[in-house]
């Protein structure tokens, strides 16, 4: 049985399990939940002090004076609307495996009263592959630690084949300098760099296994290379050597260009038609984004991916 000394933390708890606006909890309720679930026997003027020493503490509890009905927490550490717009992304987060989706799922809903998590009950995920990797978490915490320590990283990386199974690119254990990790296009990527090469490469980091912190100090960064330009352009999902791109598309691209590229990016007007879009960003990456939506963009410089484009066509399965 719990003592006396623990009055405020099972009040504190019988408050953020059982109360919410809409469940207001009487006087009477609190203190038979304390009987019920802890075994204290309780009497009022404890409750209303317990009550009183928490909002001194900044919980926000709204009383009986401010209802008259009883108590309830007002403020939690996430409001309901922002447990559903962080379940729905939890969700789409496809290399996040399915055994940790669920983990995650129930301590961010574990914020709210018992009321409001059975909302999520009537929540519905659209199908999303899922990663298979259940070391996610370690190796995110793993390479925070080599970033921090400056320390090398080796480790297994895997592709797909075609009859869906995980092989490994290689047998020998790639060995790289860490610098960070970027969330881009609904993955983790690992920026880095290989101790014989000047310029960086990406790896997917759900794709990464058997990651250990070398004993070794990590290579500085390549003079004069911008590791946050190289970050935003991993949105454009190919690495490479950044170039001024421009596009014009028609009209009705505009939310699609902005959805991909975000609000900052430089769009002119040209007629009541078409505007011109000008982007920073590797050109292979968005020679295959401009492809997808061919009736409706043009790639107008530089000319060398220009021509790369017209060849494409030309050469495509479908034939004329």
């Amino acid at each position: 049985m719990l003592s006396n000394k623990t009055n405020i933390i099972c009040i504190l708890h019988i408050l953020q399990e059982y109360s919410d606006e809409a469940h207001i909890l009487p006087m009477r309720d609190i203190i038979a939940k304390m009987r019920a679930i802890y075994g204290i026997s309780i009497d009022r003027r404890t409750v209303y002090s317990m009550i009183e020493a928490l909002n001194l503490l900044n919980y926000d509890i709204s009383t009986y004076e401010e209802n008259g009905v009883g108590y309830y927490l007002r403020a939690r550490v996430f409001e309901p609307s922002e447990v559903r717009l962080l379940t729905d992304r939890i969700y789409s987060m496809g290399f996040i495996s399915q055994r940790q989706t669920n983990a995650l799922l129930e301590k961010l809903q574990s914020t709210q009263s018992i009321h409001a998590r059975r909302k999520y009950k009537h929540l519905k995920a659209a199908q999303t592959r899922k990663s298979t990797n259940a070391e996610l978490f370690w190796i995110i915490e793993q390479l925070d630690e080599a970033i921090e320590k400056n320390r090398k990283v080796a480790f297994d990386y895997y592709n797909y084949t075609v009859n869906k199974k995980l092989v490994l690119r290689r047998a020998e254990k790639y060995l790289v300098n860490p610098y960070r990790m970027v969330c881009a296009n609904e993955k983790y990527y690992l920026v880095c760099n290989y101790d014989k090469y000047e310029n960086i490469s990406h790896y997917r980091i759900d794709m990464i296994k058997n990651l250990e912190i070398a004993e070794l100090p990590r290579k500085p960064l390549p003079a004069n290379f911008n590791l946050n330009d190289y970050s935003n352009a991993l949105v454009y999902m190919f690495d490479g050597t950044c170039e001024d791109v421009e596009i014009v598309c028609d009209n009705l691209m505009a939310g699609e260009v902005i959805d991909r590229f975000g609000s900052d990016v430089r769009m002119t007007p040209i007629d009541e038609d078409r505007f011109k879009l000008q982007i920073h960003a590797p050109p292979h990456g968005l020679k295959f984004w401009a492809l997808q939506y061919l009736p409706y963009c043009e790639i107008v410089a530089p000319a060398w991916l220009r021509e790369e484009i017209k060849e494409s066509i030309r050469t495509n399965r479908y034939g004329d």
